[in-house]
């Protein structure tokens, strides 16, 4: 059976291999025979390749160079743990907190630029709300027929993927994010939403799902200071703020990855939970409490562990 192409997919970098082949190398199995009648199996479809064509050039130079005016001149940026970043570009995922529309475009600079210049394979693909980046397909407002060109022509080709937040019923659409994270860098953030607190989030059930199918390298972020800039609500953003970007260890999930799955319905998806909780620590070790100054780290109160940046709006 051929697998179904992802729906509005951002293009990947997929093998090229011969058909006929099997690991590069030519595939002698003898094939059965057709029987007589039968209709021909349909080819492996597969999203589309990766070219340095027209569209992702100019998309990706005006990120680079729009991101690099507000994060590295109109404001200060600081990244830590550089050491961290995986050298492959297939199976990895960054799970960053989530404060600000602009936390994609903070860790692009702060991560793969000027490599995925050169190298766009190691753009990574961002699993984002449609309806911030892609517009309501239902609705006739001027801000979302904007939404809707922007993404098919410029956030499409900086590899942005919709996710429809859709509640614990909608894990369905997880299977396609696996397949993509098996092949590519993505970022995802598992409290699904933005904060409005400051305050990091539960983690959210898709992404202990995605984690567990997958099983890629994981690495937690915190991002401090994007709020400060283009926080929720603001329109215009701040200029003159510090932005501090820390990038984690690999994390170590084998506890939880050997285990098998819950045959009951509710208790897997407190398992996936509880996978995606594990992220979120791990995220909140990286600096503790609101938004830290660059130079001077004071002690600050620890966050309830379970503090919710709001209402639980879908699976990321």
């Amino acid at each position: 059976m051929s697998k179904r192409r992802l729906p509005d997919s951002p293009v990947r970098v997929v093998p090229q291999v011969p058909a006929g082949s099997l690991n590069g190398q030519p595939d002698e199995t003898p094939k059965p025979k057709a029987a007589a009648g039968d209709n021909p199996p349909s080819p492996e479809k597969h999203t589309s390749l990766l070219k340095a064509s027209a569209g992702v050039g100019i998309a990706l130079g005006i990120a680079t160079i729009g991101s690099f005016l507000l994060f590295r001149l109109l404001n200060r940026m600081k990244v830590e743990g550089l050491e961290n970043i995986p050298e492959s570009h297939e199976n990895v995922l960054y799970c960053p907190n989530h404060s600000s529309i602009l936390d994609n475009f903070a860790l692009g600079v702060g991560l793969y630029i000027p490599r995925m210049l050169f190298r766009p394979e190691y753009i990574p693909i961002n699993l984002a709300d449609r309806k911030n980046f892609f517009g309501d397909p239902s609705s006739r407002r001027f801000k979302d027929r904007v939404l809707r060109v922007l993404g098919e022509y410029f956030f499409k080709n900086l590899r942005t993927f919709p996710v429809d937040r859709q509640g614990v019923g909608g894990l369905e659409q997880v299977d396609q994010w696996v397949e993509m994270l098996r092949q590519n860098i993505v970022i995802v953030f598992p409290e699904g939403t933005r904060s409005r607190t400051g305050e990091i989030g539960r983690g959210r059930v898709g992404v202990g799902k995605l984690i567990y199918d997958a099983r890629p390298t994981v690495i937690p972020v915190r991002l401090m200071g994007t709020d400060e800039v283009l926080g929720v609500g603001k329109l215009i953003p701040s200029f003159f703020r510090t932005v501090r970007i820390v990038i984690g260890k690999p994390l170590d999930l084998s506890d939880l990855l050997d285990q098998p799955l819950p045959e009951d319905e509710r208790a897997r998806i407190d398992f996936y939970r509880t996978i995606s909780n594990r992220v979120i620590e791990a995220i909140r070790a990286l600096g503790d409490g609101r938004p830290l100054p660059m130079d001077a780290q004071p002690e600050a109160p620890k966050l309830p562990a379970e503090a919710a940046s709001e209402d639980e709006a879908g699976p990321v």
